[in-house]
């Protein structure tokens, strides 16, 4: 199951970014943001779950499920998030 630094890598990669810096201003975020998601969790908001999306030419809902999952505090919603990338593609 891929986790949301996953998709993050494969949009730096797709882009050509070198640097967790670059990829901070490519989405608009400070490169403590971008830290935190790859230290302690978490993700970024839809709309840039929706332009990493586009850019790798995957459906949408990969990521935005992955992202709410990471986000979700209840176990029995986090579950139902994974199952949704799960089903959309996200192995």
């Amino acid at each position: 199951m891929k986790r949301f630094e996953d998709y993050l890598d494969a949009f730096k990669e797709k882009l050509k970014i070198e640097s967790d810096y670059a990829l901070a201003k490519e989405l608009d975020v400070s490169r403590q943001q971008i830290s935190n998601l790859r230290y302690y969790g978490g993700a970024l908001g839809k709309e840039k779950c929706l332009r990493m999306a586009q850019a790798l030419q995957i459906d949408p809902m990969q990521i935005i499920a992955t992202a709410e999952a990471a986000k979700a505090k209840q176990k029995e919603l986090k579950s139902i998030w994974l199952k949704l990338a799960k089903e959309k593609g996200n192995v």
